[in-house]
């Protein structure tokens, strides 16, 4: 392989083969051995077989297939090689594609090897380096740079697409591959199985039983106990993210040996690290497992976000992490896509617009990942653990680098922020509002969320035992008598438990008071049930419009939702019944009504038959509004600190990176030519990136109310030696 590679960077060097054997008249042809490997990369071809190969392909094909696929996930290996075959007017046949593909990984390693080569004389072969210099706005910190809240923000989620079949249930006999991942993308199952016991610990240091699987819900449907009232918030949540969708099913079919990743990204779209998820579900010693490894290196201050975060922070705080965690200042949150099958309760907690410090992050990056990953699931499906694998990494590295190219854009952040600005000033005249009244608003309203988790105690017997009253009359009016013997059994020890000594009779205030309740509990039911199918609607009206749905299913989503809005108009016309049946009358709702709600996450607001928040300041419509635009203001201020903090990052490592390429180019022209060569088509490349990113760095330092600088720093974990260097000077560099 050593030879291959160096015949190849000879090659792309365009420099004469070493060792030329000069070849007269007099030499006998019987003396040379030509190893035809090395004969044909010299000249540009790979063969398909180590020797006396009878196909031959070009490098630029391998280099046009690789960049396609890229940018097309979805383009096989057959489909090009059918494309080859039309354009050379050759008759297709299958040993083609057996042919390329196993040319193709031979020519993705020759890459690989560069890449070390390169890596090595960069000083970038280190452990951990590309954890650590993932992401240059993220990573890349300088000397006496402010300090931020929150030091790095990640997100982190499983897709189930890139599932691989087992071998057992293929056709054939499965070939023996003993390859492994080349990169340090992955976390291995060992690592992740340290956590495979921990929600199960967890569940019983938190509730004191002992019982428990390991699942992504694991502790919600699992324990027939019921939940505290401190817990009832975020398993709610959980339900209803699970009846949003059937990807966050704990349980996977035996067909597949690896059922997806789970991957762990910082907010600029870089992947950090990822594991397969191997025969099971979304399971949580995934998320704990990437949660030690981000300890790990990045330490203290990491915002992580996670779709179930409000649950996970639980399930985090009791296991083995759970200490390194809190003194690591370690925090979940929603994102917030997915904070809308969140309940209000836990809104005002986890979801980005209420968090100190989480800026204009959506934490939604994975969902932009897998919008693009998925494309690889056809031809990964079927495929090797090992071209897995490398199917996974090129299409990482690949993402990686375009999430660098548009690094520099940050005008977005900068133009919402003017205009959340005077859309907040606008309404706060309006209804003479302060910041601090939005601020103290969401305070009663997290209060008010707070107090009425769960319905009252005694509110609840008493509703029970009006519904036995009930069942105890209509019993005994068509069963036997050992029946309503049973029945009032039942009612004579809820009277002994309740104290009552007079029984309820219709008229009582007791009586009055227990139908009064249970036309409330009726009231919420109605309410329930009306969130839940409008909430069903809009994650189905958003699939419906994914890039990649068949059609197929769509239609199979079009009869749903067709269904469903019959369905939503009858559980309105239920809602309003029970509404108007309160005392005093709760207010009746209209189409727009509920879909404007549900975007809000304002059913809770209603949920409460017992108290009428109607006359709070923060549950009316205009002051929610001005609430909305203060929080969003409160995180743009703070994502333009963050800025601050990442344009001086992102514009000092594209000078260093400038200037380690320049040096190793210098160091390596006389030892190793073909390297250098190798290293000069990276810089010139990478210059023009940077160009391009120097350029809209300067088009945001010329925004009106920038506050930030563009002169370069000094990397706090490492010593460069440069001058001050101008933002015109690097220009002249980048040639600009």
């Amino acid at each position: 392989m050593d030879n291959l590679v160096g015949a190849y960077m000879t090659w792309q060097a365009n420099l004469p083969p070493p060792g030329d054997v000069d070849i007269t008249e007099e030499s006998d042809a019987s003396m040379f051995d030509i190893l035809g490997v090395d004969f044909f990369v010299l000249a540009g071809y790979l063969g398909t077989a180590p020797n006396s190969p009878s196909v031959a392909i070009s490098f630029q094909v391998f280099e046009a297939y690789r960049q396609y696929h890229r940018v097309c996930p979805r383009l096989s290996i057959q489909a090009h090689v059918r494309a080859l075959c039309h354009l050379h007017r050759v008759p297709y046949w299958k040993g083609l594609v057996e042919q390329f593909s196993n040319t193709y990984d031979v020519y993705l390693t020759i890459l690989h090897r560069i890449d070390m080569r390169a890596r090595t004389v960069l000083k970038q072969d280190t452990e951990e380096w590309r954890m650590r210099n993932a992401c240059r706005p993220c990573l890349y910190t300088l000397e006496d740079e402010p300090a931020l809240k929150h030091s790095l923000l990640v997100t982190m989620d499983g897709n189930q697409s890139l599932k691989l079949v087992d071998s057992v249930f293929r056709s054939g006999t499965a070939l023996a591959d003993s390859r492994t991942a080349r990169t340090d993308f992955w976390l291995t199952p060992e690592e992740v199985d340290r956590f495979k016991d921990e929600v199960g610990h967890a569940k019983g240091d938190a509730t004191g039983s002992g019982g428990g699987g390991d699942a992504a819900v694991e502790g919600v449907e699992g324990d027939d106990a019921a939940p505290s009232p401190e817990e009832e918030v975020t398993s709610i949540c959980v339900e209803r993210w699970r009846n949003a969708g059937p990807e966050a099913r704990k349980k996977m079919f035996a067909l597949f040996a690896v059922s997806g990743v789970f991957v762990c990204l910082c907010r600029h779209g870089h992947i950090l690290i990822m594991c397969d998820m191997i025969r099971s579900g979304e399971l949580m010693k995934y998320a704990l497992a990437l949660i030690n490894k981000l300890l790990e290196v990045y330490g203290p201050d990491i915002l992580v976000g996670y779709d179930i975060g409000c649950e996970f922070s639980k399930t985090l705080e009791h296991s083995s992490l759970g200490a390194r965690a809190r003194e690591k200042r370690l925090k979940c949150i929603v994102p917030a896509f997915h904070g809308h099958s969140h309940n209000r309760g836990c809104q005002v907690q986890f979801l980005p617009l209420y968090f100190e410090g989480a800026g204009k992050e959506d934490f939604e990056g994975c969902e932009r990942l897998f919008s693009e990953s998925n494309g690889l699931a056809p031809g990964t499906r079927l495929a090797t653990p090992f071209h897995r694998h490398q199917a996974i990494e090129e299409f990482a590295k690949f993402w990686s680098q375009q999430k660098h190219a548009e690094s520099g854009t940050c005008v977005r952040d900068w133009s919402l922020t003017c205009t959340d600005v005077a859309a907040f000033e606008i309404l706060a005249q309006k209804l003479r509002i302060t910041p601090e009244d939005c601020e103290r608003y969401l305070t009663e309203e997290r209060a008010y969320l707070a107090k009425r988790k769960t319905e009252p105690p005694e509110v609840a017997a008493k509703v029970d035992y009006r519904k036995k009253d009930i069942a105890r009359i209509r019993t005994r009016a068509r069963t036997t008598f050992a029946r309503y013997s049973l029945v009032e059994e039942e009612v004579l020890q809820m009277e002994e438990d309740l104290d009552i000594e007079i029984r309820w009779l219709p008229g009582s205030p007791e009586y009055t008071q227990g139908v009064e309740e249970l036309s409330c509990r009726k009231y919420r039911c109605a309410l329930d049930h009306l969130e839940r199918l409008v909430i069903q609607r809009m994650f189905e009206l958003t699939k419906l419009g994914m890039s990649g749905i068949g059609y197929k299913m769509r239609e199979k989503i079009g009869k749903a939702l067709r269904t469903r809005a019959e369905a939503i108009r009858n559980a309105l016309a239920e809602y309003n019944r029970c509404a108007a049946a309160l005392k005093p009358a709760r207010p009746q709702l209209e189409w727009n009504d509920i879909m404007e709600m549900a975007s809000l996450a304002e059913f809770d607001l209603l949920r409460d038959a017992r108290e009428d928040v109607r006359e709070y300041p923060w549950a009316q419509r205009l002051h929610r509004q001005a609430m909305n635009f203060h929080f969003n203001l409160k995180r743009a201020r703070e994502e333009i600190d963050r800025l601050n903090v990442e344009i001086p990052r992102l514009f000092t490592s594209l000078i260093d990176r400038h200037l380690d390429l320049k040096r190793a180019i210098a160091s390596t022209t006389l030892t190793d030519p073909a390297l250098a060569c190798e290293l000069e088509l990276r810089w010139e490349y990478e210059d023009r990136v940077s160009a391009r990113i120097a350029a809209r760095l300067y088009l945001t330092s010329q925004l009106k109310g920038f506050t930030g600088t563009l002169a370069a720093g000094r990397r706090l974990v490492q010593a460069y030696i440069y001058a001050n260097v101008t933002c015109l000077q690097y220009d002249r560099m980048c040639g600009m």
